[in-house]
């Protein structure tokens, strides 16, 4: 079936497309979590996704959310604005008019939520002409698998899971070995609100009088029951429902997107220690003016504070120094996590925030051998202070190197690249700076940082090194 491209979007900002008795309605679009209120992070989300035009249906909310569109430069899409009391989504002609609108397929999806770009570039991918697509939470299958099956049928299986109903999964073991049984469910729980509604699927005649007062409910209900319907399954993507009161609140959804955020170079230390401690920080920052860039000088400006305590020798100057470097790599991870959450990601930003930390290196290895000089090691803590310096500048230069040549490296040597950004090139060292200065001796960091990152560039440059001359060397 030929595939139907989808640039548009229906917003809804005061109910739901699915009806879910019982549970507390959807937060107001107004609501802010990580720092946009729910109406820009959908449009964004959707902006981000591949869309660029949306009709919004808005209630009394309406005038602070025009505000909000015309005052954020981010959202370049094109808007159109209708009165929820003069189109109510209850009201199947309401239905029928937005094909006209629209002029092709298009998105429903509602402000009640946080979900990723990539989901919404997984439906645009995945339409089909004269087909709804609905997504829903968990995987479908009809059948059942057993050991020996051939890879076909699984293919055939897996395939059909995006047609069928939610089913849930059993093992038991037979005289034969495991069977693994997917039952399938009485019917499929439609309740994320991310719809794709084809051309034609609301002609004249669509819904019926027994559908009221969610037609599009009962609508799309009765298309996968039929056969008619497409559903997709989340899979890798995620979703979080965003209520006006209960578990699923605003904190619930923000620590959401939090978890759903990731770093470039990480190592140990900045997977397990420093991102659980930023998401703390970060959820303050983004209440606050403070942009991005703002949040990298800040902790461009504690690395350096960290280097003049060094510089001043003594216990106590050595561990507050680490600590407040310390600090200074969980502050590295905020601006990262702030861009992400505020759709503020700039290349200008990225470059900035590698810039600076460099400096704050060279700011700490100067600092260590100043204080190293002038309590026992003489001239030989500058000799290897100056020599961790040349290492860090040649090993920047080459990483940049690095970075825009690993994708176009075969993929045994990227593989190796990219080990060695990941182990090398991360903030893990500052945990050793801390042992060393707990220890009374800050300055045995300094041979370490000397000898390791003249290595480390070394290799790296290999790695990147040309076709001709890798054959050559074989």
């Amino acid at each position: 079936m030929d595939r139907a491209p989808i640039d548009s979007a229906l917003i809804l900002t005061t109910t739901r497309l699915f009806n879910r008795p019982g549970e507390p309605p959807p937060a107001s679009p107004l609501t802010v979590v990580g720092g946009l209120s729910l109406f820009q992070r959908t449009i964004l989300t959707l902006q981000r996704g591949g869309l660029s035009r949306f009709i919004v249906l808005a209630g009394d909310e309406m005038e602070d959310l025009k505000r909000q569109f015309q005052a954020d430069e981010r959202i370049r899409a094109e808007m159109r604005w209708l009165p929820v009391l003069e189109f109510s989504p209850g009201d199947p002609r309401t239905w029928e008019i937005f094909p006209g609108l629209f002029g092709t397929s298009y998105l429903v999806v509602g402000t009640g939520a946080v979900f990723p770009a990539s989901l919404v570039a997984r439906v645009r991918q995945e339409m089909r002409v004269g087909e709804p697509l609905i997504v829903v939470r968990d995987a479908v299958l009809r059948r059942a698998l057993r050991p020996g099956s051939g890879q076909a049928q699984h293919e055939r299986l897996a395939e059909g899971a995006s047609r069928a109903t939610p089913v849930t999964l059993s093992m038991s073991k037979g005289e034969r070995g495991s069977v693994v049984t997917l039952e399938t469910a009485a019917s499929p729980v439609l309740d994320v609100e991310l719809v794709a509604i084809p051309e034609g699927f609301t002609a004249s005649g669509w819904a019926t009088a027994q559908d009221s007062p969610y037609p599009m409910h009962a609508a799309l209900e009765r298309a996968v029951r039929q056969g008619q319907g497409r559903i997709v399954p989340l899979g890798s993507d995620w979703y979080r429902d965003v209520c006006a009161e209960g578990m699923a609140g605003p904190d619930e959804a923000e620590r959401q997107l939090l978890r759903s955020l990731k770093g470039g170079l990480e190592g140990f230390v900045d997977r397990h220690f420093n991102r659980r401690c930023s998401g703390w920080i970060t959820r303050w920052l983004v209440r606050t003016p403070l942009t991005p860039n703002g949040v990298t000088i800040l902790a461009t400006a504690v690395g350096v504070l960290a280097s003049a305590a060094f510089g001043l020798g003594g216990y106590a100057a050595g561990v507050i120094g680490a600590l407040l470097f310390q600090l200074s790599a969980i502050l590295d991870c905020c601006d990262g996590e702030v861009a992400r959450l505020k759709f503020m990601e700039s290349a200008f930003g990225e470059q900035l925030d590698v810039v600076l930390d460099n400096i704050v290196h060279l700011a700490l290895y100067a600092g260590i051998a100043w204080a190293a000089y002038r309590d026992t090691w003489g001239p030989v803590a500058l000799i290897l202070g100056g020599f961790a310096m040349l290492g860090n500048v040649a090993a920047f230069v080459v990483v940049q190197q690095a970075i825009r040549m690993r994708k176009g490296l075969d993929p045994e040597r990227r593989s190796a690249v990219e080990s060695l950004l990941n182990s090398l090139a991360s903030r893990d060292f500052s945990v050793l700076i801390l042992a060393c200065a707990l220890v009374g001796h800050a300055e045995w960091f300094l041979p370490l940082a000397a000898i390791g990152s003249n290595i480390f560039w070394p290799v790296l440059a290999w790695q990147l090194r040309s076709p001709s001359t890798s054959a050559r060397a074989q």
